[in-house]
């Protein structure tokens, strides 16, 4: 079967992950002046966060007709499952 749609969903969540660790960089550097380091920080969570948002855009029509097709497959009777989407056949 075909993987799960949530994977579609990863590099939007690893961009975020990301984008919270130069944040969290970001935060830790300024009261310090470390400012090579404040502005890698800036620019790094302002890159991830949109990197972010571009791929959960581009994924999200994919994952929610993904999941409308596994929850179709969970409420229809079980003999009724022989009819798969072609992708799903291996």
């Amino acid at each position: 079967m075909a993987r799960h749609p949530v994977t579609l969903l990863a590099p939007a969540a690893l961009c975020a992950l990301v984008t919270g660790v130069c944040t969290a960089l970001t935060v830790r550097a300024f009261p310090r002046g470390a400012d090579t380091f404040f502005l890698v920080g800036c620019i790094g969570a302002v890159f991830f966060a949109l990197r972010a948002v571009i791929e959960a855009r581009r994924a999200w029509p994919k994952f929610r007709t993904d999941l409308a097709h596994l929850t179709a497959l969970r409420r229809s009777a079980p003999f009724t499952r022989i009819n798969l989407r072609k992708d799903d056949i291996r």
